[in-house]
């Protein structure tokens, strides 16, 4: 400090323009004041090295955790601070990081942990950007395990220094800490100081050699440390005496240097060092505040109640223009005063200087504290920095302002740009009870509860406020705060519960729509998500795609890169719905794109896309581009993340029709389990409907009778015939319910199994839903051939390969197996009749993954070539080798060729004997 001091000082102090204010202004922002935290505070030009200590460091450096524990004054960040200089000779990534009580939640932790290794030279790819905004679309396993992994890919030592972690513990914390330690690789090590050990797995850690715990005892001077920092270069009776008394405490022996530079270090003075307490702080009024002129005194008093402070700050708080003018001044005070960067803009007082000064402040001006807190808050706002101004004011009592900074700043809408913790840390200098008050509070800690998916929890206290979003004004010249909030937070509300979609609600949405034209481009973009999520639910598909595109232009307006990603999820889903495979590809494959460049590898909206996408992939290809494993993890991401309606249908339905595709009835029920859960916990009937439906497909293919009467009673009471023309907001999961029934039906009643296939295909065509209207298709075409109507199933089947041949609509058709003797038949009266190229292609395509797909591996027919199969089944119609010839477009001799392949394959010498396998295999319902 006094090298920088000396640059200050002279005429105006050097750095002090004529006003007495610092030329270069201090650039102060959240980012700034997060800096600070990554920076080891600067080194007094009077520290002592403590090469004993640095000796045992390097004796234990293969320690996954090194825990400096000792109460406040025993030197744990001066260690901390020569340790990291030291691994930073060797080349080692030193990574620093302060600890306070906003690093308690674990989001915020360990993206400070993030931007530590970042701020150290450590590549950590996007996660450093992520972490600037929170994490908060990431799990904290999926942020752990990403961490390690960047840690383990350095080709040099990694150290990690956590100071203070005491002011951020908490038991979930601790919890995180044990596992992070845990998955340390060889190449880190953690080294944290705290006042008391935290509940982690320490005894375990010590006794397996993973952990080194330095105590109180361990980090006092030696004798001749402490003749060190006293600067006596010999023995002295009566200094020596005072050293045994004081038992090596560092912080005393800083004072007793303080006192021997003041040449005030007399026997009666030092004597007062010799114990703690209320002993230290008698001696620091005596022997430093008494030392002080009143204006250093009333500066130091005023200023304790600062965690972190600058010149431009307490000049504001103070109303002054003289703190660079003091703080020179107080020059010897360096072991108080640290500076926490190496320019020299901001300090801190030594903890137990801190707690000294506030207590004489309380004693001496009680009358003050609070003043001076509402001081500080309106210069950290003048400064930008909200969470401290916030802090400031509600520890001031004025929980007014701190409700009026928030809202300034933005409210709920802090969550797209600072992430949900950075508002859960404003709401949390809040009492509860003082919210109450505070509409916009409220619809912000609504808001924070729907994005952690606590849907009824965030209905409770968005009805705090007194109105639902529907009960706004009717006549509307524009929104003041509390109704725009109101009608953003309210939408969001009611999409997510699900619920409550109707055409009422649609209808709301036309209206206000054209009576806020000119609203701000977030407003209009949540509320135009909202429309389109409400216009997917009653079947208006077109349109809520774009509703969607609409969104689009204000999200970008109003740079929310976290809503744009939203828009192109309900844009791809609307898509989907209708058929469009590929333009739905595209939008989904953009929003992963996005989500993993701006959120993360592993964050939410990354599960949501890829939830989406394994959807369509699904629907085209009969498979997922990802595993089983994978699209499991991305659905319960989603369980764990931010999910509503479609996206738990998507997720629900891929497992459920990828186990069906499989006949895995212990995949079948995982679903169905996770769809209770879900269905129980967010209160949502549509699912809970399309989970009774997977229900009753569960208990088909077990052939579970009973079981499934019972499931189809159920499903038939909340779904006459033409349920979904009196409930548009039931199409969705009247598709599953149907092609449940319908399944049911095909063994039981065959006309009725028509009947409600007819309905679920009206159902389908009306909303426009392309991809269900081709398996509903099926589904008659597959019921008219058990009613021995042929034809009518032809012409089923060529409507359905008429909408699905072009986007390659493919699960479907893989779904019906029964079908293949009329997917061949179609197939060659489309090349006969000269249809579309495309149709009879896809239906080859079709053809050859049910050929491979043969469930049963042993039987004869599984042998066979899908090519060979087509030929023993014209061959079963008793034609002839040129009749077969000329029915699969093959030459005589291809058609010897693939018979005699048959008979070898089959064990059979005659066509006779192959014509009885056909028959064995045809009465086991395989064909």
């Amino acid at each position: 400090m006094a090298a920088h001091r000396s640059e200050r000082q002279g005429g105006e102090m050097g750095r002090l323009g004529r006003k007495g204010m610092p030329e270069r202004r201090l650039q102060a922002d959240s980012q700034t004041m997060f800096q600070l935290k990554l920076e080891a505070p600067r080194k007094p030009s009077s520290l002592v090295d403590r090469p004993r200590l640095i000796a045992a460091l390097n004796a234990i450096a293969g320690c996954r955790l090194v825990l400096l524990c000792a109460p406040a004054g025993f030197g744990k960040t001066t260690l901390l601070s020569q340790w990291r200089d030291h691994c930073l000779e060797r080349d080692d990534f030193a990574a620093w990081l302060t600890l306070d009580e906003a690093d308690a939640d674990a989001h915020l932790f360990l993206g400070g942990v993030i931007r530590s290794l970042s701020a150290a030279g450590l590549q950590m790819g996007g996660m450093a950007n992520q972490a600037e905004h929170g994490l908060n679309e990431l799990t904290v396993d999926g942020i752990l395990h990403e961490l390690v992994a960047l840690i383990e890919r350095s080709d040099r030592q990694v150290l990690l220094l956590l100071d203070d972690y005491h002011r951020a513990a908490n038991p979930l914390l601790d919890r995180l800490l044990d596992r992070l330690i845990l998955l340390l690789p060889n190449n880190c090590q953690l080294v944290m100081s705290t006042r008391q050990r935290p509940d982690i797995a320490i005894v375990h850690l010590l006794g397996s050699g993973a952990a080194v715990e330095m105590t109180g005892d361990m980090l006092r001077f030696t004798t001749s440390e402490s003749r060190q920092i006293l600067g006596l270069e010999e023995p002295d009776r009566s200094h020596d005496g005072l050293m045994e008394r004081i038992e090596g405490w560092p912080v005393a022996l800083q004072l007793a240097r303080l006192l021997t530079l003041q040449q005030q270090a007399g026997p009666a003075a030092l004597a007062r060092l010799s114990s703690r307490g209320g002993h230290l702080w008698a001696f620091l009024t005596d022997q430093v505040l008494n030392g002080l002129d009143n204006e250093c005194v009333d500066f130091l008093l005023d200023t304790s109640i600062l965690e972190k402070f600058s010149a431009e700050i307490t000049d504001a708080m103070r109303e002054r223009t003289d703190s660079w003018r003091i703080m020179a001044r107080l020059e010897p005070l360096q072991s108080l005063l640290t500076p926490l960067d190496s320019e020299d803009i901001w300090y801190r007082y030594h903890h137990l200087f801190a707690e000294y000064l506030q207590v004489q402040l309380r004693q001496r001006r009680p009358s003050a504290v609070g003043r001076l807190h509402l001081n500080a808050s309106r210069a950290f706002e003048r400064a930008g920095l909200l969470v401290e101004a916030v802090r400031h004011a509600g520890l001031a009592g004025d929980y007014q302002r701190c409700a009026e900074l928030v809202e300034h700043a933005g409210g709920w809408r802090l969550v797209l740009f600072g992430g949900m913790a950075h508002l859960n840390q404003l709401l949390d200098c809040i009492p509860r009870a003082e919210r109450l008050s505070h509409p916009r509070l409220l619809l912000a800690e609504a808001y924070v509860h729907l994005k952690m998916g606590r849907i009824g929890e965030a209905r409770s206290t968005f009805d705090l406020v007194g109105r639902d979003v529907t009960d706004l004004p009717s006549e509307w010249a524009q929104l003041d705060d509390v109704e725009r909030d109101v009608l953003n937070i309210g939408v969001l509300i009611r999409t997510y519960e699900d619920n409550r979609i109707d055409l009422p609600f649609v209808d709301f949405f036309n209206v206000v729509r054209s009576r806020l034209p000119h609203a701000d481009g977030l407003t209009r973009g949540v509320f135009d998500c909202g429309a389109a999520v409400a216009h997917l639910g009653v079947g208006k598909l077109e349109v809520a795609e774009d509703l969607a595109r609409q969104a689009m232009t204000g999200m970008r307006e109003a740079n929310s890169v976290l809503g744009l990603n939203y828009c192109f999820l309900h844009a791809g889903l609307a898509c989907a719905y209708r058929g469009e495979l590929r333009s739905a590809l595209a939008y989904l494959q953009r929003a992963r794109a996005m989500a993993v460049e701006n959120f993360g590898s592993d964050s939410g909206l990354k599960a949501i896309a890829e939830t989406l996408l394994a959807m369509v992939q699904l629907w085209c290809d009969g498979r997922p581009l990802v595993t089983d494993e994978e699209l499991d993890e991305s659905f319960r991401h989603v369980c764990d993340y931010d999910g509503w309606f479609e996206i738990y249908a998507a997720g629900l339905d891929s497992r459920f029709r990828l186990a069906v595709l499989k006949r895995d009835l212990t995949a079948m029920d995982r679903v169905i389990a996770d769809g209770e859960v879900l269905t129980r916990e967010r209160s949502l009937i549509r699912l809970g409907h399309m989970v009774e439906a997977q229900r009753l497909l569960r208990h088909c293919f077990a052939s579970d009778h009973a079981g499934a009467d019972a499931a189809a009673t159920t499903l038939l009471g909340h779904f006459p015939l033409g349920a979904w023309r009196d409930h548009p907001a039931s199409w969705r999961p009247y598709q599953d319910v149907g092609l449940a029934l319908v399944t049911l039906l095909l063994k039981t009643n065959v006309r009725q199994a028509c009947t409600r296939a007819r309905d679920v295909l009206e159902c389908a065509e009306a909303t426009g839903a392309t991809l269900y209207a081709v398996r509903a298709q099926l589904l008659l075409a597959r019921a008219e051939n058990c009613a021995a109507r042929q034809y009518q199933a032809l012409v089923h089947l060529r409507s359905a390969v008429s909408a699905a041949a072009r986007e390659a609509i493919t699960l479907p058709f893989l779904e019906q197996s029964e079908l293949l003797p009329l997917f061949r038949q179609l197939k060659r009266d489309l090349w006969d009749s000269g249809a579309p190229p495309i149709e009879a292609s896809f239906l080859s395509g079709v053809e050859e993954r049910l050929a491979a797909a043969e469930p049963n591996k042993d039987s004869p027919m599984a042998m066979l070539s899908a090519r060979e199969q087509e030929v023993i089944v014209e061959l079963s119609r008793g034609l002839t080798n040129k009749e077969i010839a000329r029915a699969l477009d093959m030459t005589d001799n291809t058609v010897k060729f693939h018979l005699k392949n048959i008979f070898s394959k089959l064990g059979v010498d005659r066509r006779a004997h192959a014509l009885t396998v056909v028959r064995d295999f045809r009465s086991g319902n395989h064909l």
